[in-house]
């Protein structure tokens, strides 16, 4: 699932201190994402996928299917637009299951295997992206030894579907929400860096399914009951030249769709090996 977020006069609860400047940490922390997608433009990483499903009792019904594959960020400004909307992250798919991938595998119908690209998480925070959503400060406490900030946010946006049949996949479906999000951020109190974020779902979404899928009858729509997800994201050391950045190491979701093939799907990521690339040139002399 892709569902894959205030401008400085963005809404704020009426609940909150006035004391409590929830804009000027979202500007700080937004600038953050903006030099991060920047600098990742070069940083390549491994991404390793496990895709269990849940039997009723929410315990493991049969073995985790394996999903490696290269991840780089794709960030493309331009002199008009030198700060985008947004960035996506590049999938190549390496192994499943230990194994090179198959295209006719009749198990491939997953996000890691049928989708090359993705949104960024982190894009709700860009300046142009702020106002879709309502943020409210929730805390302050401590995560991975670090004082943060608790933010609450909710996508102003109702929920929407965009569903579609995978080329070459007559049992695939592929399905994109948009909107119906709400969530909280973790942010770092001295460097604003994002350390954790979670997302869920508002509230039921229903999914009609395209006609193709009906002509063997069964439902006329899935129910997307429950979709949580938790990224993590710590410091990263790199050398030549020296340098840290703070990146995503990992994440969960929890799905459960009514009337799915598969009603119940934990996915679990970590994201390792992380490469950078510097580039450069010279003017050779001519001979």
């Amino acid at each position: 699932m892709a569902a894959l977020m205030l401008a400085l006069d963005a809404a704020v609860s009426a609940g909150q201190s006035s004391a409590f400047d929830v804009s000027g940490v979202l500007q700080r922390a937004g600038a953050r994402v903006a030099e991060y997608f920047a600098r990742a433009q070069s940083i390549v990483c491994l991404e390793k996928v496990s895709l269990q499903r849940l039997g009723m009792g929410w315990g493991a019904e049969g073995p985790a299917r394996m999903v490696e594959s290269e991840l780089r960020l794709s960030w493309e400004p331009t002199e008009d637009n030198p700060t985008p909307t947004s960035a996506h992250a590049l999938r190549q798919v390496l192994r499943v299951n230990g194994a090179p991938p198959r295209k006719k595998d009749h198990s491939n119908c997953t996000t890691p295997e049928q989708n090359d690209s993705e949104e960024q998480a982190l894009s709700m925070l860009l300046e142009h992206e702020r106002g879709k959503y309502t943020f409210s400060y929730e805390k302050h406490e401590e995560i991975d030894r670090r004082s943060v900030i608790v933010v609450a946010f909710r996508e102003i946006r109702k929920p929407t579907v965009d569903v579609s049949m995978v080329e070459d996949k007559e049992d695939c479906i592929s399905f994109d929400i948009e909107g119906g999000m709400r969530g909280k951020l973790w942010i770092d109190v001295e460097t604003h860096d994002v350390l954790r974020m979670d997302q869920s779902l508002t509230g039921y979404v229903e999914i009609p399914l395209p006609r193709k899928a009906m002509r063997f009858g069964g439902n006329l729509s899935w129910t997307m009951e429950r979709w949580d997800s938790t990224i993590r994201f710590k410091r990263v050391a790199f050398q030549d030249p020296e340098e840290s950045l703070v990146l995503p190491v990992s994440s969960s979701t929890l799905q459960v769709t009514r009337g799915a093939g598969t009603p119940r799907l934990r996915t679990s990521t970590h994201y390792v090996a992380y490469r950078r690339f510097m580039t450069g040139g010279r003017i050779l002399p001519q001979q």
